[in-house]
């Protein structure tokens, strides 16, 4: 059989279709009469509505006999099938022992209390297993003519004493689940058709009979195989050319980020933006499952988005009592460890790589009670791109998916999965959120890094990310989101500090504090969690290798200006504006330049003089940005000193001055002494 739609998995029940529900089982009451029309050649179809995934089912022959047209001459269902014996689909007798020793409720019965001799004792009644006194096929045959889908009746057609519907799947498939634990020779595997067929299965069986159809198709189970497909439930026909019913209804979880009105497979954000989230997934039919059935989504945040909370969890419009779902989230490692068990709608976890995990309890019974199979369920909930966000052509991707039960025939026992319980897994539903960045390169006129060069970025959709901080603020002052006032009167002192002594108390100095005295100030403890804060200017320095990087941009205009240089260079004048535009890159129209930049263009513009606009070859390779400003700063001038020789020449000639006053002197006195 092919397989059609490998990314459409489903979760369903299988409407059970039984001919021989309301067939009269005509038993000649041996274990080996004649199979007259056996050898017949007949076509079992199963159709598959609503179907998204291709099944797998096999046929095995229960019980074979003679199947003979009822009064009205219709063949099947209202047929009888007479001189039954085991068919080859089974091993007859131990087949007969487990259903003589099954303990199954769905297979008791209230039937007379006899007396020693077998005779019945009139208005005592006694519950045993229906099939306790059977000793061949026909007999099996036989009581299994008694049984409706719902659970096991009286003989004599009235009711059993608990109405006649039990908690489990009903007599036939308790039947239906011992039947395929004593399973022998398969009689036929079933064929998809295909252009208008699809979805349509037959096989050709030879032999009148009872025949067991099995759904064989891979499931995943919590201790983890591969494949992920909604089995059938077991099917019990009696068959000359039989038609049978399989009903499946898919589940395929539609994940958006909602914008205002728009739902969108993908945007753009810049560092600290919440990104909204809407999973859209419809109610399965639960309606063939016993107590319980598994649903529970899985959402696997990328480590560039911190979640924030759960917003919302509708059904129908109408939203879920908290009791009805339990939230957790795990945080960090490869694996993501263990669940760390939290619950609530204002639940913060760590930044990066968390997984959420939404297990609806009660899940059967609520839906159930409700009329809601087949309704919409809503699942809203907002991340916030954090510093650890990837800034390059990759998306920060997260995807969703849901685990639910997938085969009717097994009894499920709470909300999660044992480690062995089947399950069925959807198909994931992905968005993808973009952000971006540039650099400065800050060199010399030779094009030598330059460190310490310090720059202002304004933009309105710019962020930053804030850490737990104090501040003073001058009264009156309004709160901002995620900041605490303190109510008490400050004074900023000359030294910058602040007090709470009033400078206009008695015997204060008032010459300590800043002028005016009538200022007063309110102390502001402000913290974001890790949510950044909307920021409209970022002063930023360059490093060692003259680089600054403006990260986790989104689409917006942005000025950026020089503040100041390096010691002994020139500031440049003027700003130069940076626009940012984004288109999602999987969309056929987006411009093969915009998606090698990850749906990102950026083009500068005005430029000051000494600023040029580059973009590196290298950016998706190495990681760094591949938008880059180059901004060349020249040093300062050297002025020449004035004076030519300076005071040298005052030091020769005071010096020659010297010498000339020392030789005058001893030539005086040298003639005084001529004149004595």
């Amino acid at each position: 059989m092919k397989t059609k739609k490998i990314l459409a998995l489903l979760l369903a029940t299988l409407m059970i279709t039984t001919m021989a529900m309301s067939a009269v089982f005509a038993a000649d009451g041996t274990s080996g009469g004649s199979t007259g029309s056996g050898t017949s050649t007949h076509t079992i179809t199963i159709t598959n509505t609503d179907q998204n995934v291709s099944h797998t089912y096999e046929a095995y022959q229960i019980f074979a006999g003679n199947l003979n047209a009822d009064a009205s001459g219709s063949a099947g269902q209202g047929s009888k099938l007479s001189n039954i014996v085991w068919g080859n689909g089974v091993n007859g007798p131990e087949l007969l022992a487990a259903l003589k020793s099954s303990e199954d409720p769905a297979l008791i019965v209230k039937v007379p209390k006899l007396d020693a001799s077998g005779t019945p004792i009139e208005g005592e009644m006694i519950e045993q297993n229906a099939f306790l006194n059977c000793t061949t096929a026909a007999h099996v045959a036989d009581v299994l003519s008694t049984f409706t889908s719902t659970g096991a009746w009286e003989k004599d057609g009235s009711a059993r004493a608990d109405g006649g519907v039990n908690d489990n799947a009903g007599a036939i498939d308790a039947f239906a689940t011992i039947v395929a634990e004593h399973l022998a020779t398969k009689a036929a595997d079933f064929h998809e058709g295909t252009g208008s067929g699809t979805g349509t299965y037959t096989a050709e069986v030879n032999g009148d009979g009872y025949y067991f159809i099995k759904d064989v198709t891979t499931t995943l189970t919590a201790s983890g195989s591969t494949a992920s497909d909604t089995k059938s439930k077991y099917i019990l026909a009696v068959v000359r050319d039989t038609t049978v019913v399989a009903k499946d209804t898919g589940i395929t979880p539609d994940k958006k980020i909602t914008s205002g009105t728009q739902r969108l497979a993908a945007d753009s954000k810049a560092i600290g933006d919440e990104v909204q989230f809407e999973v859209k997934v419809v109610v399965p039919n639960t309606k063939k499952y016993e107590d319980h059935f598994i649903f529970i989504m899985n959402d696997q945040l990328p480590t560039g988005m911190t979640f924030k909370g759960l917003d919302n969890i509708t059904i129908n419009g109408t939203a879920l009592p908290a009791d009805n779902y339990t939230l957790t989230v795990k945080d960090g490692g490869a694996d993501y460890g263990d669940y760390n068990v939290n619950s609530g709608t204002d639940l913060v976890a760590k930044a990066g790589g968390q997984a959420i995990k939404i297990v609806f309890n009660d899940f059967k019974k609520y839906v159930e009670a409700n009329n809601l199979i087949g309704k919409d369920i809503l699942i809203t909930y907002t991340a916030v791109v954090n510093d650890d966000a990837t800034f390059t052509k990759t998306e920060n991707e997260n995807e969703v998916s849901f685990q639910y039960s997938n085969d009717p025939n097994h009894d499920y026992t709470g909300d999660e999965p044992s480690g062995t319980e089947p399950l069925g897994e959807t198909p994931k539903s992905k968005t993808r959120t973009y952000t971006t960045s540039f650099q400065i390169k800050k060199v010399d006129e030779n094009g030598i890094p330059l460190a310490n060069a310090i720059f202002e970025l304004t933009g309105t959709a710019l962020n930053r990310t804030v850490l737990t901080g104090v501040k003073y603020e001058k009264q009156p002052y309004t709160a901002k989101i995620d900041e605490v006032v303190d109510s008490t009167d400050y004074w900023l002192l000359k030294d910058g500090s602040y007090t709470t002594t009033d400078p206009n108390g008695e015997n204060v100095n008032q010459s300590m504090y800043a002028t005016p005295l009538t200022d007063k100030y309110v102390k502001v403890t402000y913290t974001t969690d890790e949510i950044a804060t909307k920021q409209t200017t970022l002063t930023v320095a360059s490093d060692s290798n003259g680089v600054i990087k403006f990260t986790g941009l989104t689409e917006g205009t942005y000025t950026l200006k020089e503040i100041a240089a390096p010691d002994g260079f020139n500031k440049i004048d003027g700003t130069s504006t940076i626009t940012i535009t984004w288109e999602d890159p999987e969309l056929e129209t987006t411009s093969e330049d915009a998606k090698k930049q990850g749906g990102f263009t950026i083009t500068a513009t005005d430029f000051a003089e000494g600023i040029s606009f580059s973009e590196s070859t290298t950016y998706w390779e190495s990681g760094t940005s591949g938008f880059i400003v180059t901004i060349e700063n020249k040093s300062g001038t050297e002025l020449p000193s004035t004076g030519g020789i300076g005071t040298t020449i005052f030091y020769i000639v005071g010096g020659l001055l010297a010498v000339g006053a020392g030789v005058l002197l001893v030539t005086k006195r040298r003639m005084g002494k001529e004149d004595i």
